[in-house]
């Protein structure tokens, strides 16, 4: 395996990824707004971007066989790619079904609770006060920043379908954090990433294609949907991943919650959408707590 980076790069290649996943909602507006893109088309044009560009990092790296996985963790890679489909796919019948704010709230909150109960038992992992107190900070900053809307959204009937969409999205990041976490040990971050996002593209080809075959999109569009599939999903997770090496997944998935401030502020740039007090002490909040998580996890190591 190559040599794994410091403990605080490692902090900040996860940072760094959810940085550039906070990209993501504002690329993506943009290019709803000038084609007829739909939301699962694109999740296929990122992976498929993505897919080939990392097979061919892979193959400069890893070599020939970078497309075996092996039979013993056969398991594991099947998960991988299952997981990262089955988030694409519940995240956006979520956003159908119930209200946004509802779909981001539980979607992005639930997930570092999930790993945090789960990745010690699998993975060996050991929690300390800091780290949850920190993380728990973050998660209430990104409440506020995300905004509680309309409280009753998580319990209304009519959204019960959409809601467990997007607690089934929490899952599937969550299951993925930890999978991902586990194969890093043994195989290469080119490797892990290319074999994902090559099954969780052939995964969501049934679902995504049928959007596809009327598309028509600019010279401007097809540069904004390179970039994401090239910056916001290949780049991203190879260096989350890479992250992976020295990073718990409980911390990672608490230091992707800088995904959704990220998000905001791009957004109140680009579209001038007004930040209220409530999201500016959010971002406050999230920063201290990734602060005294990275230095947590810094002294930890």
């Amino acid at each position: 395996m190559p040599e794994q980076p410091s403990s605080s790069r490692s902090l900040a290649l996860v940072l760094l990824a959810a940085m550039l996943w906070g990209t993501i909602g504002v690329v993506a507006k943009e290019l709803y707004a000038s084609s007829d893109v739909g939301p699962l088309a694109l999740s296929l044009f990122r992976l498929g971007v993505a897919a080939p560009l990392l097979g061919l990092l892979s193959f400069a790296r890893d070599g020939r066989g970078f497309w075996r996985v092996g039979r013993a963790d056969w398991a594991w890679w099947l998960a991988a790619a299952g997981s990262m489909a089955g988030y694409q796919l519940a995240i956006f019948a979520a956003v159908q079904r119930t209200s946004v704010t509802a779909a981001q709230f539980l979607a992005i909150c639930t997930a570092p609770i999930l790993v945090a109960a789960a990745a010690p038992p699998i993975l060996g992992e050991r929690l300390t006060s800091r780290t949850l107190v920190a993380g728990g900070l973050a998660l209430a900053g990104v409440s506020l920043v995300i905004g509680w809307g309309n409280p009753g959204d998580l319990v209304r009937s009519e959204f019960l379908l959409g809601n467990l969409f997007a607690l089934t999205a929490a899952g599937a990041w969550a299951a993925y954090a930890i999978i991902a976490r586990r194969l890093v040990a043994q195989h290469s971050v080119t490797q892990i990433t290319f074999v994902t996002f090559t099954g969780a593209a052939l995964l969501i080809l049934p679902w995504a294609l049928p959007q596809t075959r009327t598309l028509t999109l600019t010279p401007a569009g097809w540069a904004m949907a390179f970039y994401l599939g090239a910056m916001a999903t290949a780049l991203a997770y190879v260096l989350y991943v890479s992250g992976l090496q020295r990073v718990t997944a409980t911390a990672s998935v608490f230091l992707a919650l800088a995904e959704p401030a990220t998000a905001a502020m791009l957004a109140a740039w680009r579209f001038h959408e007004r930040l209220s007090l409530q999201g500016w002490l959010g971002v406050g909040l999230l920063i201290l707590g990734l602060l005294w998580l990275i230095r947590a996890e810094q002294t930890a190591a």
